[in-house]
């Protein structure tokens, strides 16, 4: 057996806070995603739905009775820091826990307190949004190596998952972690670590994305 196979694993999907991304969630609460997440070692799955909690939580009561033993599935609207409260849950412990993952619409808060984090992240662009910049801004980072990019397919998502371990492993050393700090007010723009052209994410940022 696997010594991981007795560690925690947290997957934590992320969509914002003021805007609903339900084909997404849709495809978090697929018994067949919960039965992928299952076979590699995922115990928790945890889900911040924004506007659409109450959606989701009663579309889970309606199949809870599919989610393998061994994972746990939590849905939530928002949190007052995502990254301290939730993707924290992601690092790995020795001895407690192994690496998670973050999935994630392609909102530049989210995307650099997973970068600062070190955790593997999947973004999976919201394309219904605002002439759907999130699209190019996602495209961009899978390009470059920070993200990998994914539908809201479940198989999609599945195969990005696998590719977005892989691509963790390559970028261990390209930046380092950073530890979270609870009085911290400083913010990394993405526009500065990343080429001009995706620079107009700044007017579209959501303040709990």
């Amino acid at each position: 057996m696997n010594s991981s196979s007795s560690l925690e694993r947290c997957c934590l999907i992320t969509v914002g806070a003021t805007v609903g991304f339900q084909s997404l969630i849709e495809t978090a609460l697929n018994p067949d995603f919960w039965r992928f997440l299952s076979a590699r070692g995922f115990t928790k799955l945890r889900i911040q739905c924004g506007p659409d909690a109450q959606w989701a939580e009663d579309m889970l009561a309606t199949t809870k009775e599919k989610v393998p033993s061994g994972i746990e599935i939590k849905i939530f609207a928002t949190r007052k820091n995502l990254m301290k409260e939730e993707m924290t849950l992601c690092k790995p412990v020795e001895g407690r826990r192994s690496q998670g993952l973050v999935i994630s619409h392609a909102g530049t808060g989210t995307i650099l307190d997973a970068w600062k984090l070190g955790l593997p992240i999947v973004v999976v662009p919201n394309s219904s949004l605002l002439d759907d910049h999130q699209t190019e801004m996602a495209r961009h980072l899978a390009k470059e190596g920070y993200a990998t990019m994914s539908s809201t397919d479940c198989k999609d998502l599945q195969e990005a998952i696998h590719k977005s371990e892989l691509l963790a492993d390559e970028n261990k050393f390209r930046w380092p972690t950073h530890s979270v700090q609870a009085n911290s007010t400083a913010k990394t723009r993405l526009w500065e670590m990343a080429p001009v052209e995706i620079e107009k994410e700044q007017d579209t940022q959501m303040i709990f994305d």
